[in-house]
């Protein structure tokens, strides 16, 4: 009887301890497969993580920037780069024309004094073009060709330009007479230009110099008073010339010259 019992119990026994392995590799083939999905959902979530920051790395970039300052006067200007935005294209393009046009009003030599003069006519609307006229017509005396003559040159030289509406410009520049060898006599100036792009036709050659049509609507030319205050003492500023039509102008004139007037049809 007990030799029966014992035996029983040790099947039992068996049949227990077979059941307790089967549990354990169940339980180890469970924790087996929640490892791997937990390690799938951490490689998933890291990988969109680095996805959501690649999204968002050009929200976040660092722009050098060149701060250029003026020895002589201490002027500050922020040279920048043309950028793939419109508007900064657009305001590019602008910058180009407000500044070709103020080398060709305010700039002079006895070579490219009839080209200077026809650009100008050609970008300008009609009552800029007469302003212009006036003042170069060589009936006036105060005409950059009786002022200048045939030796001395007019050159410009931008700083800056800044506009204050999308359609005014405000340019800072410096005036350079040079007169044979004598040493330039520059002075500063700021010329505020209201413009506009016209859709007029135009001919081969003119579009050639012009090919979007700028046209200045009113053009005013003054001394830059701060920079003339900084960089001149007290008792030596002497009185400014006066404005012609818009123009600056100069005292002592020489025998003028004869320039024809430039056709814009």
């Amino acid at each position: 009887m007990d030799s029966k019992v014992d035996k029983e119990q040790f099947q039992q026994y068996l049949l227990e301890a077979r059941t307790w392995e089967t549990d354990k590799v169940q339980a180890l083939t469970r924790s087996k497969r929640t490892a791997w999905i937990v390690a799938s959902a951490s490689g998933v979530l890291a990988f969109l993580s680095v996805l959501a920051v690649m999204a968002l790395t050009p929200l976040k970039s660092v722009e050098p920037y060149v701060i250029r300052v003026d020895n002589s006067t201490g002027v500050v200007d922020v040279v920048q780069s043309i950028k793939d935005g419109k508007t900064n294209y657009e305001e590019s393009i602008n910058k180009f024309f407000v500044q070709w046009y103020v080398r060709y009003r305010e700039g002079y030599s006895k070579d490219l004094a009839e080209e200077y003069y026809y650009n100008v006519g050609l970008m300008s609307v009609g009552a800029e073009q007469q302003r212009y006229l006036d003042y170069f017509n060589p009936k006036n005396s105060q005409s950059p060709l009786n002022i200048y003559g045939d030796y001395a040159r007019l050159k410009i030289r931008v700083k800056s330009t800044s506009f204050i509406k999308p359609d005014v410009a405000l340019v800072r520049y410096i005036r350079e007479v040079e007169r044979g060898n004598d040493k330039p006599q520059s002075t500063h100036w700021a010329a505020t230009v209201t413009f506009k792009y016209a859709t007029s036709p135009m001919s081969e050659k003119d579009r050639g110099i012009n090919p979007l049509g700028f046209q200045v609507i009113e053009y005013r030319n003054d001394p830059d008073a701060v920079i003339q205050d900084a960089t001149s003492p007290r008792s030596a500023v002497q009185p400014l010339p006066t404005p012609y039509n818009g123009v600056s102008v100069f005292p002592n004139p020489v025998p003028s010259a004869s320039l024809t007037q430039p056709n814009t049809q």
